[in-house]
């Protein structure tokens, strides 16, 4: 494959890109439990759902008290998740609810024993310990805690320019552990071929997509 114009789009944006990275990084190394929780929680919202409105949930439950709240009340966690357009907001708090038991207090500390074993492990142990998580949401959040060089969040818009861009054939109906793996295989040469590090690509991709960096 030759050269795209991604390493050109990326070098127009990398200064903002590099700073949401650095303030990934900055979370995990300086952010309190209530942060990484909040961080957490907003990778449960955001499957088929916009982010910022995930963004907005997870924070209107912050400052609401609800994600702290030793009362673990999934009905007013899914009234919240509902006014805020989370879609599946029932779902949701369910699993927040859950992750609320098992992530907090002591969130940091949690976080760094599952990460102990090295990030693609830690993913792994995610999946299997994180209510409402896929390997994809589990991606997500080590990449937003500054532990995503190595991996790659394939959600739709990014496997939808990934076939742009014949990183991949077509559309997958479905990401088996097994199609994810080889994807993020394929996506990790595109990166490397058009010298854009693994974690910038993301979201220089998430630029192309929607016109601006988020999270």
């Amino acid at each position: 494959m030759g050269k795209t114009d991604v390493g050109q789009l990326y070098a127009s944006i990398r200064k903002e890109v590099e700073a949401r990275l650095e303030e990934f990084r900055a979370l995990w190394e300086h952010g309190s439990d209530s942060e990484l929780l909040r961080e957490l929680c907003f990778c449960v919202c955001t499957p088929q759902t916009n982010a910022k409105r995930a963004w907005e949930a997870v924070n209107r439950l912050a400052d609401s008290g609800l994600l702290e709240s030793s009362a673990h009340d999934r009905a007013a966690l899914a009234s919240v998740l509902r006014e805020s357009g989370v879609r599946f907001h029932n779902n949701k708090a369910g699993y927040i609810e859950a992750n609320q038991r098992l992530f907090f207090p002591d969130t940091r500390s949690k976080i760094a024993g599952i990460l102990s074993g090295g990030v693609r492990e830690a993913r792994s142990s995610l999946t299997l310990r994180v209510a409402g998580w896929g390997l994809k949401e589990a991606s997500h959040f080590l990449r937003n805690i500054g532990q995503g060089s190595k991996i790659c969040i394939l959600d739709r818009h990014i496997l939808r320019q990934l076939v742009d861009y014949g990183v991949i054939a077509a559309m997958p109906g479905a990401l088996s552990t097994k199609a994810y793996l080889e994807t993020e295989r394929a996506m990790t040469r595109f990166a490397l071929d058009e010298g854009v590090p693994l974690d910038a690509l993301d979201l220089t991709l998430w630029f192309k997509a929607k016109g601006e960096v988020f999270r």
